[in-house]
């Protein structure tokens, strides 16, 4: 099986069809992953929504009535989960397991904040409070703006583009369970 392996991708390579593999790689990868994001749903389908990231694939799902949301509407944005996500810098690491929102504050220094139930200020949130009325500007101009997420840059939380966090801080509630896998 090996050798079958390695024949097909020295062949791929060779004929210059990496690109289509390494496509269908992370395709494959990408159906594991919302296999165990649902799971997870199911896991809790006491609860109307759940969150799940995925730390090695940078993205953010979000789960309602054990359905992946798909083009919700809000704000002039249309928003499609998975989103991007920004993570811990290198001095910093993001925790992983299961959690749960535990407070919700819109008076944080970052744009809204979805407090993690883990030891320490973890959360999920947009850029900094100062930059607010900038981002909602260039969103504006452009709803596909990535600004909060295009470097990893966080004390260990979840950043997500803000129009993101406006609409997740005005879905979820307290109590709703997180999964953060590596």
């Amino acid at each position: 099986m090996g050798i079958l392996l390695l024949s097909l991708s020295s062949f791929f390579l060779l004929t210059g069809h990496a690109e289509i593999m390494e496509n269908e790689k992370e395709e494959v990868y990408l159906n594991y992953l919302k296999h165990l994001v649902l799971d997870f749903a199911d896991k809790h389908k006491d609860q109307e929504d759940v969150i799940v990231v995925s730390k090695n694939a940078h993205l953010l799902y979000y789960v309602r009535n054990g359905q992946i949301v798909q083009n919700a509407q809000y704000e002039g944005f249309t928003i499609n989960f998975p989103v991007r996500t920004a993570l811990a810098s290198k001095y910093y690491r993001t925790p992983e397991g299961e959690m749960y929102v535990d407070r919700k504050n819109p008076y944080s220094q970052y744009t809204l904040f979805l407090s993690l139930s883990v030891p320490g200020a973890y959360g999920i949130h947009g850029g900094p409070t100062y930059l607010k009325n900038y981002i909602a500007k260039k969103e504006k101009e452009d709803p596909d703006l990535v600004w909060v997420t295009k470097k990893d840059d966080t004390r260990g939380c979840v950043a997500v583009e803000n129009r993101v966090i406006k609409y997740l801080f005005a879905q979820v509630d307290e109590k709703t369970p997180v999964l953060i896998m590596p």
